[in-house]
């Protein structure tokens, strides 16, 4: 077991999984700095509050080595990138860095359901935790939907539930879930893992550590995910909705890819032992998670749909693939910063079903030239959110859908893609009749 006092722990990044740490050590003694890019007056103040007055030292403004010169441990929230040049010089010093998941797990006892993928991970952990709570077994989710898992306490859990990042597993050492899944891997944060192999080299690491004892949940119809854990020692247990032991007409959310996240958590709750009508009776009841094709409302028979959560070009195809009914009567309002991703698939995807696109943010230069070039010219560019949601709105008619289904990251102009999703819902709840 670690021992925490006076030992002397480095923390990168002053975010809710930085700051959760930090509460986690420093009543065990634990001599803690948080060392963050931002200035004191760009950081959430919530945050910067709960931090302030705990007997942690800070460097704001940037990273510099000062912050790991007496450094036993380096903890690195998700956002901060593995080749900045203090990490790799705390490398050379043979520091160990791991992320907050791995910290956090070295506190925990109580079996660990672990969720990845680059599609699907919030609704399936959702479906998971309602599973296993409507079973009458306590369980807790944490992880990427919301809770950093270093803020859980598993004394009285049967189990955890745990949606992890390619960012949070690049740091892991000993991370080992009793459950880990993969649900699909399709080209994503490429600015961060330069390449495709990196980017599925970061998610295998889920399983790097299970043993024969352990589970391991796959997408069979994936062929990346299925060359994948070959590697594993785990038992593995793939699932196919050609092979759907789920009617899909049983199941309230709608699209092919929700039938395949139903496949995948009923699969981790039957190993749980959850009964299959218990399984059957939340399917028929769970309308979704929020920010993933979410409806919002309907105003002059127009619908809106809010999935901010879809930053990525294969995320916007699964919303666009749910909502088409071949009548071409989608506005697409997508851009903000872009992750690089391969448009090809989009861009026909759009030609085919969407009425107009009107494009946001740093990247709507390259979606719009993307489209152009595929000689798709029904695209309007709008200055900032509003214009884009007030520009959507005159476009339509009767039995359109407006869709926020960006396709790239929110951080050009929000904070997270959950201010973008709800800023919508605002403004479109706000639109006159």
């Amino acid at each position: 077991m670690t021992k925490w006092e006076d030992k002397k722990i480095t923390i990168f990044g002053l975010g809710k999984s930085g700051v959760a740490a930090a509460k986690r050590l420093i009543p065990l003694k634990a001599k803690v700095t948080i060392t963050e890019s931002l200035a004191e007056d760009k950081l959430d103040k919530n945050l910067f509050s709960q931090i302030r007055d705990i007997g942690v030292k800070l460097e704001l403004g940037g990273h510099t080595n000062a912050s790991i010169e007496e450094a036993e441990l380096i903890v690195v929230s998700p956002g901060v990138r593995p080749d900045l040049p203090v990490i790799l010089e705390a490398k050379k010093r043979n520091i160990p860095v791991i992320s907050e998941i791995e910290l956090a797990y070295r506190f925990l006892c109580k079996p660990i359901i672990a969720v990845t993928g680059t599609n699907g991970k919030t609704t399936t952990c959702t479906l998971i935790y309602e599973f296993l709570c409507a079973a009458g077994r306590p369980v807790a989710i944490a992880g990427n939907i919301g809770t950093p898992l270093i803020s859980i306490d598993d004394k009285d859990l049967d189990f955890i539930v745990l949606e992890i990042s390619s960012y949070q597993l690049e740091t892991i050492l000993t991370f080992r879930p009793w459950i880990s899944m993969i649900l699909n891997l399709t080209e994503d944060h490429i600015e961060r893992h330069r390449s495709m192999d990196e980017y599925a080299a970061a998610k295998a690491r889920i399983f790097s550590n299970q043993r024969k004892t352990d589970y391991l949940i796959y997408n069979a119809e994936d062929k990346i995910v299925s060359s994948l854990v070959t590697q594993s020692e785990a038992r593995l247990v793939p699932f196919s909705k050609k092979k759907s032991f789920i009617n899909p007409k049983d199941i309230l959310i709608p699209g092919e890819h929700n039938l395949e996240n139903a496949l995948a958590a009923a699969l981790a709750a039957m190993i749980c032992g959850v009964p299959e009508g218990t399984i059957k009776k939340v399917l028929a009841s769970f309308s979704g998670v929020e920010h993933r094709i979410e409806f919002v409302a309907e105003k002059r028979k127009i619908k809106f749909y809010n999935d901010s959560k879809g930053t990525n070009p294969d995320s916007t195809i699964v919303a666009l693939k749910a909502l088409s009914n071949g009548s071409n009567n989608i506005i697409l309002i997508a851009g903000g910063r872009d992750k690089g991703g391969n448009l090809t698939d989009l861009v026909h995807l759009i030609s085919d079903n969407v009425k107009k696109v009107v494009l946001i943010g740093e990247a709507a230069e390259r979606f719009g030239h993307a489209l152009k070039s595929n000689n798709y010219d029904n695209i309007v560019f709008a200055g900032d959110f509003k214009e884009a949601v007030n520009t959507s709105y005159s476009l339509a008619s009767q039995g359109d859908i407006i869709l926020l289904s960006p396709a790239c990251a929110s951080f050009d102009m929000f904070s997270n893609f959950e201010e973008r999703g709800k800023i919508f819902k605002d403004l479109v709840l706000s639109l006159k009749t």
